[in-house]
């Protein structure tokens, strides 16, 4: 996968109908999944903002979250 930063990530997740949710904290804020979460698995992603390229271990955490919030990878990779 390509690296990818806040803009590109935000892109991605608008793409796959994520909804903003409120601001955390002033470089953080969350996007709340449309589709419905597995038990323990929390309904949001919160996205560092400002950040040109993520580094492997956080693009992989991010990639994570999404496949685990039921999307694959080639619908990732389709949106970025």
């Amino acid at each position: 996968m390509k690296s990818f930063g806040s803009k590109d990530l935000i892109r991605c997740l608008l793409c796959l109908k994520f909804k903003e949710g409120k601001q955390v904290a002033s470089s953080h804020i969350k996007y709340h999944c449309p589709k419905k979460a597995a038990v323990g698995t929390r309904p949001f992603i919160t996205v560092i903002l400002g950040r040109k390229t993520y580094d492997p271990v956080t693009r992989g955490r991010y990639l994570n979250q999404m496949k685990k919030l039921g999307y694959s990878l080639e619908e990732i990779k389709k949106c970025m």
